[in-house]
């Protein structure tokens, strides 16, 4: 191959993956979905007759990532979207779903605030609710045009239609109408339109409802951070805000808030608004912006019974059983149950390094010892029956067993059959 050869095959490998993966929502149209075509055609033939017996060995999985962004919608993080939305560059349908609700719900809070000024929003910002409307009256809104402003936007919260056209839910006749406007809407949307429409539950990308937002589509899949990934978004969060925190002060305030960001987030910013930017945050501050006893807290528990140090888990059992308001059973049995589920899968792995059990159970390095720890302290059986104590607790809480058995009786009759039994 010459000189020209390789520059033209540079250049038109350059301009195939632009066409395909930049796509501004001022890139949508028809003149635009030719050119694209062409260059990943005219690629293609250039590519296969100048360097064909090379391409062969390669050429799936150069163009397959082509095949993708040309089939599939968009899909951004609510972290590109957000972004996104404070640099306006903004497309015109937006879908969020998922069965995590601080996010979507941070992202409506963006929509609903940061795409219009103000004075605008009375007469150009429409927000709905999805039970209360059908597709098609929520298309004839988004097919108006703005008064006095170059945008629209509309917000649809739980829109059940979503929902129902993406699992099939409603009767086959009401379903195919419903998709048929949508599908038409999609591939024609309202330049002056902003539609963003939620569903808290997470939806199938293989359904129509996905499919039909190729062209001018945004999905946000807001899905459930796992506890082992709680931490590590706690540190992130707290991290854009200019603070750090000690890794045992994460694991602190896990244990103490559990799965839920909504809780999370708003327990994280008392930490933003009194400690000064550039500040670590350690056990200290957390106690006393957040009110997260040093002493008596989920994780010294957790950590007392790691150690088998009875005196000192039974203590702070019985401070947990005077105080269940502040310290009620059901997060202490998550938090009990999810370590001791890792405990059982360290006996499973058997004899390997601490690198290798941090990705098999999940969990950051820094923490290992506690669970090989455990290990060692409970033997396989004895891990067993405390796993199956917690799920009885966890029945006598929700009032499924047991003859109303308060949270100060579950807290002490669990924490003896750990440490005893």
């Amino acid at each position: 191959m010459n000189k020209d050869h390789w520059f033209f095959f540079v250049y038109d490998f350059y301009y195939i993956w632009l066409a395909v993966l930049v796509r501004e929502s001022e890139l949508v149209g028809k003149v635009n979905d030719i050119i694209r075509l062409y260059l990943w055609v005219h690629g293609c033939f250039f590519c296969l007759q100048t360097y064909g017996k090379y391409l062969r060995y390669f050429s799936i999985p150069l163009v397959l990532p082509i095949f993708v962004q040309l089939i599939y919608p968009m899909q951004q993080s609510a972290q590109e979207v957000l972004k996104d939305i404070k640099q306006k560059k903004l497309a015109p349908i937006y879908l969020l779903h998922g069965d995590e609700p601080y996010l979507i719900d941070q992202l409506v809070e963006a929509f609903e605030k940061q795409v219009l000024p103000e004075d605008q929003q009375s007469f150009n910002q429409f927000v709905l609710f999805g039970k209360d409307h059908s597709l098609g009256s929520i298309i004839a809104t988004a097919r108006r045009y703005p008064m006095m402003a170059e945008r629209q936007v509309v917000i649809v919260k739980e829109a059940a239609f979503i929902e129902a056209m993406a699992k099939a839910k409603e009767n086959a006749k009401t379903k195919e109408e419903d998709v048929k406007v949508w599908e038409d809407y999609c591939a024609n949307p309202t330049p002056s339109t902003l539609l963003v429409l939620t569903v808290k539950s997470l939806l199938s990308d293989k359904s129509k409802v996905f499919s039909a937002l190729v062209k001018h589509g945004v999905i946000v899949a807001s899905k459930k951070v796992s506890e082992d990934k709680l931490g590590a978004w706690l540190v992130d969060y707290l991290g854009q805000r200019g603070i750090k925190i000690q890794p045992s002060t994460v694991e602190l305030m896990v244990s103490y808030v559990g799965a839920d960001l909504s809780r999370m987030a708003h327990e994280a910013d008392k930490l933003v608004v009194n400690v000064p930017a550039g500040s670590e945050v350690g056990s200290t501050e957390v106690e006393k912006y957040i009110g997260i006893s040093r002493e008596y807290n989920y994780f010294e528990f957790q950590k007392a019974i790691i150690q088998r140090n009875t005196e000192k888990a039974q203590k702070i059992a019985f401070h947990f059983a005077e105080n269940t308001k502040q310290n009620p059973a059901a997060p202490m049995l998550v938090l009990l149950f999810n370590f001791f589920s890792k405990v059982l899968q360290v006996h499973d792995v058997g004899n390997v390094s601490d690198g290798e059990i941090a990705k098999l159970i999940g969990v950051n390095p820094y923490f290992v010892r506690d669970y090989t720890t455990a290990a060692r302290n409970y033997p396989l059986a004895k891990v067993v029956r405390i796993i199956e104590a917690v799920k009885n607790a966890d029945l006598k809480v929700k009032g499924v067993i047991g003859s109303a058995e308060t949270d100060r009786e579950i807290i002490l009759d669990l924490s003896f059959q750990i440490l005893h039994l």
